[in-house]
Order: structure tokens, then C-alpha cells, then sequence
């Protein structure tokens, strides 16, 4: 009996001697304005935007394809596209949001509310907001106290800035310091996530936004030019022969 135990102790002692366990390696030191300016750097090296997508958002699941421009700080124009060429252009600049359905010949404009961006986006983000999520970073806070830093278990750095009356949570992949999601609470309340995933050349080709109420959209771009030259006056409403207030516009349909 006793010769059977010692082959396998020594067998096993040579299977650990020859596969160590190597613990993870420590993340380098990081503090909360190291992340913040790197944010803020990301933020200044993307101006604008040109792609390709796909969007899935609402109760039907199905994917709309899109043509997408973004022009800091405040420019987002959004071509829905159908087999049959364009089906509804949605536009923001400043706090105006239009939309335009070429088939009604009929251009719907608003103030840019949560709930108006809410009906055409998705999500009731801010203006600001859906500039940032499209340009690849979460939307930016102003911190009312100094942020707190910690290390997750998932080898993430983890920002909480305190914000007025809630706070916004950065969660960074700690190799590389990419953002992989956000979260906004107001009171108790998460207000708003975002995810971002799919990193190529620095850039997140996947992005994911849930709001409160359960609103959700899911953006998949297929092609992305950052920093193209865009005209500004691509984000301004086009002619037509009617213009009615939004809340006169017909639900979003889908090609």
C-alpha cells in the first residue's frame, strides 16, 4: 500500500514543481486624476466622427442599419437607411432635434428633452451625452467631491465620481485602461449604463446604453472614421414643405 501513495506524492510533487501557480501580475499605480486627464485626452484626440452601423434598440429587437455623423460639441446627424435608400434622417444640433421622414416630405423639430431623445435615440441621454457615447467615452461629469479609486477583482480599476445628487462609475480595464462600462445613479437609482467593447485601434466598435425605464439600445458600427471632415451644415434641418412640432411625429419605424 505504502508504495502506490509514494509514486503518486512524487508524480504529484512533479506535475507542481513543473506548473508553477504564478499569481496575477499587480496592476501599476494609478490614481483618479491619472484616469481623468486620460479621459480628458481621449475626449480632445476625437472631434468627430463618420461611420457605418447597426442599431438595435426598442421591443422588436431588429437591426436598423444607419449612416452616422458626430461633430463636437454638440452635432449628431443619423441617417436610417431601408433597402430603398434613406427612410428617416434624425439630426441634432445644440438643443434642437429634428427629424425627417423623406416619404411624408414633413421635417418634425423639438427641443432636445430626455423624452424626445428617448423616442428618436433610444435613450434619454442629453445632447452632450450622446456626442461622447458615439465618440467612444463615457458621458463627462463635473465631480462635486474628490472621486475615490479602488481595484476590482476583475483586474479593473473602478472610478466613482460623486456627483450632485448621484454619482458616476468608471470602470477601466486595468492593462490597458480602456473603458469598459459606466454607470450614473440619481439618488438610488441607476439612471444611466453604458458598455463599450470591441476595441480596434483604440476605438470601441460595440456600444451598449440602458436608461432608466428600461429604455436600451445596442450600436454596432461596421465601419468608423475618426476625426473625418464633416461640414456643419450636414446637422442643419432640412427643407421641407411642412414643419410640425416632434410631439406631431409618428412613432420610428423600422425599415
Amino acid at each position: 500500500m505504502r508504495r502506490p501513495l509514494l509514486v503518486a506524492w512524487v508524480v504529484g510533487a512533479l506535475l507542481v514543481g513543473g506548473c508553477r501557480f504564478h499569481p496575477p501580475r499587480p496592476l501599476p499605480p494609478m490614481t483618479a486624476d491619472q484616469l481623468l486627464d486620460g479621459l480628458a485626452a481621449r475626449r480632445a484626440a476625437i472631434g468627430s466622427l463618420r461611420a457605418r452601423a447597426r442599431l438595435r434598440a426598442g421591443l422588436s429587437g431588429l437591426w436598423v442599419r444607419e449612416a452616422i455623423l458626430v461633430r463636437r460639441p454638440d452635432a449628431v446627424r443619423i441617417d436610417v437607411l431601408s433597402p430603398f435608400g434613406l427612410a428617416l434622417a434624425i439630426g441634432m444640433r445644440g438643443q434642437l432635434l429634428w427629424a425627417y421622414p423623406p416619404a411624408r416630405a414633413t421635417r418634425y423639430e423639438g427641443e432636445a428633452t430626455p423624452a424626445n431623445m428617448t423616442r428618436f435615440l433610444g435613450a434619454p441621454v442629453a445632447g452632450a451625452d450622446v456626442v461622447d457615447v458615439l465618440l467612444g467615452v463615457p458621458p463627462e461629469r463635473r465631480p462635486v467631491a474628490p472621486p475615490a479609486l479602488s481595484v476590482t477583482g476583475e483586474r479593473e480599476y473602478r472610478l466613482t465620481i460623486p456627483l450632485a445628487g448621484g454619482t458616476q462609475t468608471i470602470w477601466f480595464e486595468g492593462d490597458t485602461l480602456v473603458v469598459r462600462r459606466a454607470e450614473e445613479t440619481s439618488g438610488d437609482t441607476v439612471a444611466l449604463r453604458v458598455a463599450f467593447d470591441d476595441y480596434q485601434d483604440g476605438f470601441p466598435r460595440a456600444l451598449d446604453v440602458a436608461a432608466v425605464g428600461g429604455a436600451a439600445a445596442h450600436l454596432t458600427y461596421d465601419a468608423v472614421e475618426p476625426n473625418a471632415p464633416v461640414d456643419p451644415a450636414l446637422f442643419a434641418p432640412p427643407p421641407a414643405r411642412r414643419v410640425l412640432p416632434l410631439e406631431a411625429a409618428p412613432p420610428p419605424e423600422t425599415p
